[in-house]
C-alpha cells in the first residue's frame, strides 16, 4: 500500500472516531499514522477485528467525502436505454401545447422524447412545445447536444419545431443544468422558472471485489459539453414558496395556498423574447377574439356547467400563456 493510502485510511478513522467521540481533538492537528492507529485497535479495542476494523475506515472515509463519493449496491444500469423511463410525463395541455416532463438526461433520451411527441402531434395540431427540467438530474452528458438538436435543427426529419420553454429550478442539477444551458445558449428557447442549482458534475464507477461499486464523482471537460455551466439563470423568473412548488409538480391543479408567485423577466436575455413583443399574452388572445367577433364578450358561467380546471402551477402556466401568445402572432401574420 502507498503511504497516500495509509493517509487517506487515517484520515477516515480519524473521521470516524471523532463522530463518536463527544471530547474531539483540535481537527487542524496533524493525522496520526494509520498503521499505529490500526495496530493499537487491533491489539486493544475488545471485539475488534481485521473485518470490523475496515469496514469502519471505509465508512469514515466515505462519511467524510460523502458528496463526491459512495458505495453503490445491486446490479449495474440496465443495458437497453429504453428499461430507463428518462421522460416521465406526456401530455396535450390546453388543446395544443405539447408537455414533455425529463427525469433524467441519459441514454436514450432523444429516442424517448421523439416518441412521445410523435404521439402527441398525431392526433393535435402542436403550437408549441413545454420541457419541463424541474427537479431533473442525469449525468449522460454526451446525450446534451443530441438532445438540442432535436429542437435547434428545425426542418430536419425527426427534429421537433415549433416554439421551446424550458422549465427550471433549484432541483435542476446535473446533465439536466447543461441541457438547459445549451438550450438557452442556442436562442431557440425561453428558460423560465427559478435559478437552478449549480451542480453539473460526472461520475464515474469502479467495481469491487465484493460485487458492490465505488461511484466518484469527476470534473466535466470540454468534451462532456459543460464547459463554463454553473448555475443557469432563467429568462424569465419566476419565485415560489418551495413546499408549494412541489405540491404544483406533482399536481399542476392543486390549489394554492397563498399568492402564488412573483414573476420578472431578465432583461439580458435571449433573442427568443424578441418574438413576444411588450403586448401580454391575454391582450394578443383578446384582440384576436375581438378580431373575429365585434360582439366579443367574456361568457358568464351558467349554474350547473362543469367549469375546465385553471392550471395553478404559476410557471407552467406562465409557459402555456407564452405558447398560447406566440400562436396568437404567428396566426395574424399569415
Amino acid at each position: 500500500m502507498t503511504r497516500r493510502f495509509w493517509s487517506l485510511f487515517a484520515l477516515a478513522l480519524a473521521g470516524l472516531l471523532a463522530s463518536r467521540c463527544s471530547l474531539c481533538a483540535d481537527t487542524t492537528n496533524t493525522a496520526p499514522d494509520f498503521k499505529e492507529v490500526y495496530d493499537l485497535l487491533r491489539t486493544n479495542l475488545a471485539g475488534a477485528t481485521d473485518e470490523t476494523l475496515n469496514r469502519a475506515a471505509v465508512e469514515g472515509l466515505l462519511a467524510k467525502l460523502h458528496d463526491r463519493a459512495a458505495i453503490v449496491s445491486g446490479a449495474a444500469e440496465p443495458a437497453n436505454p429504453q428499461d430507463v423511463a428518462v421522460v416521465s410525463k406526456s401530455a396535450v395541455l390546453e388543446s395544443n401545447v405539447a408537455y414533455l416532463r425529463i427525469n433524467s438526461v441519459a441514454t436514450g433520451l432523444v429516442d424517448q422524447l421523439n416518441t412521445a411527441y410523435r404521439a402527441l402531434a398525431a392526433s393535435n395540431k402542436i403550437a408549441g412545445v413545454i420541457l419541463d427540467l424541474r427537479f431533473a438530474n442525469g449525468d449522460d452528458y454526451a446525450a446534451v447536444p443530441e438532445t438540442a438538436k432535436l429542437f435547434t435543427t428545425p426542418k430536419n426529419p425527426g427534429s421537433i419545431d415549433g416554439p421551446l420553454v424550458v422549465l427550471v429550478n433549484s432541483g435542476t442539477h446535473g446533465a439536466a443544468e447543461a441541457q438547459a444551458a445549451a438550450l438557452q445558449k442556442s436562442g431557440t428557447a425561453l428558460i423560465i422558472g427559478s435559478i437552478t442549482a449549480g451542480e453539473v458534475k460526472t461520475f464515474r464507477e469502479f467495481p469491487l471485489k465484493n460485487g458492490e461499486r465505488l461511484r466518484i464523482t469527476t470534473t466535466p471537460t470540454a468534451s462532456d459539453n459543460t464547459a463554463a455551466v454553473s448555475h443557469v439563470k432563467p429568462d424569465i423568473t419566476v419565485t415560489i414558496n418551495p413546499n408549494d412548488e412541489r405540491v404544483y409538480f406533482a399536481d399542476a391543479y392543486a390549489e394554492p395556498s397563498k399568492p402564488a408567485a412573483d414573476i420578472h423577466l431578465n432583461a439580458a436575455t435571449n433573442g427568443f423574447l424578441s418574438l413576444i413583443d411588450h403586448t401580454s399574452e391575454a391582450d394578443l388572445v383578446r384582440e384576436k377574439q375581438k378580431d373575429n367577433d365585434e360582439n366579443w364578450k367574456a361568457a358568464p358561467s351558467r349554474a350547473g356547467t362543469t367549469q375546465k380546471k385553471a392550471i395553478r402551477d404559476p410557471v407552467l402556466a406562465r409557459a402555456l400563456d407564452l405558447i398560447k401568445g406566440l400562436a396568437v402572432v404567428r396566426e395574424s401574420h399569415h
